[in-house]
C-alpha cells in the first residue's frame, strides 16, 4: 500500500454536524469526494470536545486500507493546518486561543497569565452552586 494513498490532504465539501463527520474532496484525484469521514476529536466519552471544520477548509485525512489490501475505504479527518491563505491569528508559543468567525475570542497567555474572553453576543454563566468572583480589583461596567 502506497503511503500517498493513506495520508491525504483535501478540502471539506460537506459536513454532518450531528454525526461528527464530513466529506472531503481530493483535488489531486480530480476532486473525488470521500464518503463520510469521522472527525478526530480530543474527547468522546465523559469529557467531550466538539469541533466541525468549515466547508472549503483544508484538512489532513488518514485513510484506512481495504481489508483486501487493494485501495482505501473509510478514514478519519485528523485536523486542519495553517497556510498563507489561512494564517495563524497569534504568533506566540505562550498563547492558546480560539477566534470565532463572528469575532468572539477566548485567549490565554501563559507568559503573562492573562486570559481574555470577548463575546460579540451574550454570555451566560450557569452554576448549580455558588458563583464567586475574586480579584485584587473588580471593575463592573466601567
Amino acid at each position: 500500500m502506497d503511503i500517498k494513498q493513506l495520508a491525504r490532504v483535501g478540502v471539506v465539501s460537506s459536513v454532518d454536524a450531528a454525526a461528527g463527520t464530513a466529506r472531503v474532496a481530493f483535488t489531486d484525484l480530480d476532486n473525488t469526494v470521500s464518503q463520510d469521514l469521522r472527525i478526530l476529536t480530543r474527547g468522546s466519552k465523559q469529557d467531550k470536545d466538539y469541533w466541525i471544520p468549515d466547508i472549503d477548509e483544508q484538512v489532513v485525512c488518514l485513510m484506512l486500507p481495504n481489508t483486501s489490501g487493494r485501495g482505501v475505504c473509510a478514514g478519519v479527518i485528523l485536523g486542519t493546518f495553517y497556510s498563507r491563505t489561512d494564517a495563524p491569528v497569534e504568533n506566540s508559543a505562550d498563547v492558546r486561543g480560539i477566534t470565532f468567525g463572528d469575532g468572539s475570542v477566548v485567549r490565554h497567555d501563559r507568559g503573562s497569565g492573562n486570559m481574555t474572553i470577548h463575546a460579540t453576543g451574550n454570555i451566560d454563566l450557569v452554576a448549580d452552586g455558588k458563583v464567586t468572583i475574586q480579584g485584587s480589583t473588580v471593575h463592573i461596567n466601567e
